[in-house]
C-alpha cells in the first residue's frame, strides 16, 4: 500500500512538474516571439532615425549656405549704400551749385553775344576813357556770370548724370533687398523643418530606447525562466525515474509472489506424488526464476 500511495504522490508531482514546464515553455516561446517583434521594430526605427539625421545634415549644409548667400548680399548692400550716400551727397552739392547760378536768369548765348557786341564796340568805336571803363567792367561782369551760367549747365547736367546713377543704384538696392528677404524666408523655412525634424528625431529616439527597455525585460524574463526550467526539468525526470523504479519494483514482486505460488504447489505434487509437469520442474529447479531474471 505504501508503494501505490508513494506512486500516487508521485504521478501527481510529475502532472505538476509536467505543467510547470509547459507553462514554462509556453511563456518561454512568447517571450522570444515577442524580443523578434520588438527587434523588428527596433530595427524600422533606427533606419528611420538615420534617414531624418541624414536629411537634417543636408539641411544644415543647406542653411550654412543659405546664411553665407544672405551675409554676402547684405555686404553688397552695404557697399551700395554707402555709394549711395555718396552720390546723394554729391547731388546736393552740384543742386547747391545750381540754386547759386539761378542768379544768371540771361541765357548763355545772349550773354556771350553781349560781351561780343561790347568787345566789338571797344575795338571799333573810339569812346571815352570813362565809357571804355564801364564797357570793360561790363564786360567783366558778363563773363563772371557767363562762367557761372557754364558752371549752372555743367551742375545741371551732372545732376542728370547723378540722378540715372541714383536711380539705378535705388533700383539694384531694391533687387538686393528682394534677394534678402527672400533667402531669409528659405532660412525661415529651413529652421522650421530642421526644428520640426529635430522633434521627430527626439520622439523616435524615446521609441528605440522603450523598445531596448522592454528587450531586456523580456530578456530578463526568459533569463528567469530558463532558470526554472534547469531547476524543474531535472525534478521532473528524478520523479519519473522513482515513478519507473517503484512500478519494476512492483512488477518484481508480483512475479516473485506468482513464482513462489508454482514453487509451493510442485513441492506439494512431489510430496504428494503426483506427476510433475515440465513447468513444474523448472520451478523446483529454479530454472523459471533464471529465465525471469533473463539468465
Amino acid at each position: 500500500m505504501q508503494s501505490v500511495s508513494d506512486e500516487e504522490k508521485l504521478l501527481q508531482q510529475i502532472d505538476e512538474l509536467r505543467g510547470q514546464i509547459k507553462r514554462l515553455k509556453e511563456q518561454r516561446t512568447e517571450i522570444a516571439s515577442r524580443i523578434r517583434e520588438l527587434k523588428a521594430e527596433r530595427r524600422e526605427l533606427i533606419e528611420k532615425i538615420k534617414g531624418y539625421r541624414s536629411e537634417l545634415q543636408k539641411l544644415r549644409e543647406a542653411l550654412n549656405g543659405l546664411k553665407e548667400e544672405r551675409q554676402s548680399l547684405i555686404s553688397q548692400r552695404r557697399e551700395l549704400v554707402k555709394k549711395i550716400r555718396q552720390v546723394k551727397s554729391e547731388l546736393f552739392a552740384r543742386k547747391s551749385v545750381l540754386s547759386n547760378a539761378r542768379d544768371a536768369s540771361i541765357t548763355i548765348g545772349k550773354i556771350r553775344s553781349k560781351i561780343d557786341r561790347l568787345e566789338w564796340r571797344i575795338i571799333t568805336e573810339s569812346l571815352p576813357l570813362e565809357e571804355e571803363n564801364r564797357i570793360i567792367k561790363e564786360i567783366a561782369r558778363l563773363e563772371a556770370l557767363l562762367e557761372k551760367a557754364l558752371e549752372a549747365r555743367r551742375a545741371y547736367e551732372e545732376c542728370k548724370e547723378l540722378r540715372a546713377e541714383l536711380k539705378s543704384l535705388m533700383i539694384e538696392l531694391n533687387d538686393i533687398n528682394k534677394k534678402i528677404n527672400e533667402i531669409s524666408e528659405k532660412i525661415s523655412s529651413v529652421r522650421s523643418r530642421i526644428g520640426a525634424l529635430k522633434g521627430d528625431v527626439n520622439n523616435l529616439q524615446q521609441e528605440i530606447d522603450k523598445r531596448s527597455k522592454e528587450i531586456m525585460e523580456n530578456a530578463q524574463k526568459l533569463a528567469e525562466i530558463t532558470e526554472q526550467l534547469n531547476e524543474i526539468v531535472p525534478r521532473y525526470r528524478e520523479a519519473q525515474n522513482k515513478l519507473r523504479e517503484i512500478r519494476l519494483g512492483r512488477k518484481k514482486a508480483m512475479e516473485e509472489a506468482i513464482l513462489s505460488k508454482k514453487r509451493e504447489e510442485a513441492e506439494r505434487k512431489l510430496r504428494e506424488g503426483k506427476r510433475l509437469t515440465i513447468e513444474d520442474l523448472k520451478v523446483l529447479y529454479g530454472l523459471e526464476d533464471k529465465e525471469a531474471h533473463g539468465a
